[in-house]
């Protein structure tokens, strides 16, 4: 069972990298970085920012819920990881020795797809509340 204190955990990693990120993209990544680049970045940090909020929201909730949701949760986890950090390696390919991040192409999409699952998990498992 994934932990309610482990949750706000990952929530507050993924908040505080995903701050990190947009900031280093609205800062320090500008010049380095071609136009296509920086948008597929800053569009990795949002989603990112914006599943950690869901996280946290999500581990806020009761004990009882909180284990109804424990699917979602995991799956918005996962899927934040592979679609944010897919994004983050894949823009470095063009980094000379870090070409070998091309091969992160397909972890992008699936992350995308787990974090839908992840949302479609929420509607699923709320019609378990108030059930015995």
């Amino acid at each position: 069972m994934m932990k309610i204190k482990n949750s706000v955990g990952w929530a507050g990693f993924l908040g505080a990298s995903s701050v990190l990120v947009l900031a280093l993209a609205a800062h320090a990544l500008e010049a380095k970085l071609e136009a296509e680049q920086l948008n597929a970045v800053k569009t990795a940090g949002q989603i990112q920012l914006f599943h950690a909020l869901a996280l946290l929201s999500l581990s806020g909730l009761s004990e009882q819920f909180a284990m109804i949701f424990e699917k979602a949760m995991k799956l918005m986890l996962y899927g934040t990881i592979m679609f944010s950090f897919s994004i983050y390696l894949i823009v470095l390919k063009n980094t000379p020795g870090l070409e070998f991040f091309r091969f992160l192409w397909p972890v992008t999409p699936i992350g995308g797809l787990v974090l839908i699952l992840s949302w479609v998990s929420i509607i699923v498992q709320s019609r378990k509340i108030g059930k015995p």
